[in-house]
């Protein structure tokens, strides 16, 4: 998109202005863009948190004569949320909630805690939607022979689809407890508790389920690959300010700026976690990870010969949320999860450019890939001055 700008004697965000998708816009796959989009916002905020137009006239005038060379540059993105396509018809998920005769609510769900929040956000879900206590909650060990199938813990689906199941499961539980004269439309916890033995001592197990159903006028063609590919999308700006020693062509961001949209956010520390992380996975797929094949093997398959970003690689990375509730996520929860890997190297390697004045066409951009772009530039400008 840069060289493209550069081309058309425009400057970065502007073109991106131009070609932003927003509602009513139709993406590559014939998928009309239904809900609000505000792309313009998350960029006028990530450009202004991270003083992209001061920094760069700054650079532009210190990099001639500084011995160390600085960049900043940005990119502007979107991820689906959940199985792309038909994936989640295909899935059928189910997720459930339990009542215990003490008021304790089990959340059943195949759904995986890996460190990422799950156990807390679908807890904090039920809790909200149920009105009881966050400790009265309780996540089953996800164990298919006890939990219903809730599908993988893969493409940023686990909050907005699992989560979505539960709170519909939380409510048709309360609904249960309301329409069978046990609990009131107002109740606190230790009525809440009575009324769940007493349900469960009348007719045994207090229990509800809820399956997956696409959001309304969702089409997908498996054939043709076309139409909606997801229900919605997250969306995104992020910038990074590198420095690069000319001498050695290292590469170490100094700062980096994340602004999303991914609906309502949940847990603000687990979700800001979710992005930092994401980061600097990122800037390790930008500068330092290179998967090197050899007969079909990798060759470097250790912690010793494959680079892994460590603290001193990733910058302060400030994270800024933009919330717009999604109708049908819970609580108006999108995906999270991979949108902050699609970011980082774009960034990182525009703003490389803007430090350098090269063009920079593959990652990982390592030392040795910035020296031979560097030589072919200067092999190029050689062969005009001659010419």
């Amino acid at each position: 998109m840069n060289k493209i700008a550069a081309m058309l004697g425009l400057a970065p965000a502007e073109i991106r202005r131009r070609n932003f998708l927003r509602k009513g816009s139709i993406t590559a796959t014939g998928q009309e863009i239904r809900e609000n989009v505000d792309l313009n916002g998350l960029l006028d905020r990530a450009l202004a948190e991270s003083g992209y137009h001061m920094k760069q006239a700054r650079f532009l005038r210190e990099n001639a004569h500084s011995p160390v060379k600085r960049g900043i540059g940005f990119a502007a993105f979107f991820h689906g949320a959940g199985f792309t396509g038909s994936g989640e018809r295909y899935l059928q998920s189910i997720a459930g909630v339990e009542a215990t005769s003490t008021g304790q609510v089990c959340i059943l769900t195949s759904g995986v805690e890996i460190g990422q929040g799950t156990n807390t956000s679908l807890a904090q879900i039920v809790a909200e939607t149920l009105q009881i206590p966050l400790d009265q909650v309780d996540v089953v060990q996800p164990d298919t022979s006890n939990v219903p199938n809730s599908g993988p813990t893969v493409a940023s689906r686990t909050c907005m689809v699992i989560g979505k199941l539960l709170e519909r499961a939380a409510c048709d539980l309360r609904q249960i407890l309301q329409s069978s004269g046990f609990l009131s439309s107002r109740y606190s916890f230790s009525e809440f508790g009575t009324a769940c033995a007493a349900f469960i001592q009348q007719h045994g197990a207090l229990k509800a389920c809820a399956q997956y159903e696409a959001p309304p006028g969702i089409a997908w063609d498996d054939d043709k690959h076309s139409g909606d590919a997801y229900g919605t999308f997250s969306w995104a700006v992020h910038v990074a300010e590198v420095s690069v020693d000319p001498a050695t062509f290292e590469v170490q961001v100094e700062d980096f700026v994340a602004a999303q949209e991914v609906g309502r956010v949940i847990h603000p520390l687990l979700a800001a976690g979710q992005i930092e992380g994401g980061v600097a996975q990122g800037i390790g797929y930008a500068l330092h990870e290179n998967v090197v094949l050899s007969g079909g093997r990798m060759e470097n398959c250790q912690m010793t010969n494959y680079c892994v970003p460590t603290s001193l690689d990733v910058p302060r990375i400030r994270v800024i949320f933009i919330e717009d509730a999604y109708p049908y996520g819970p609580m108006g929860a999108k995906g999270i999860g991979e949108l902050p890997i699609d970011g980082p190297a774009p960034a990182v390697l525009n703003a490389v450019e803007d430090a350098m004045g090269l063009g920079v066409t593959s990652i990982p951009a390592t030392p040795e890939s910035l020296m031979v772009a560097m030589e072919a530039m200067y092999a190029k400008n050689t062969r005009a001055i001659a010419s």
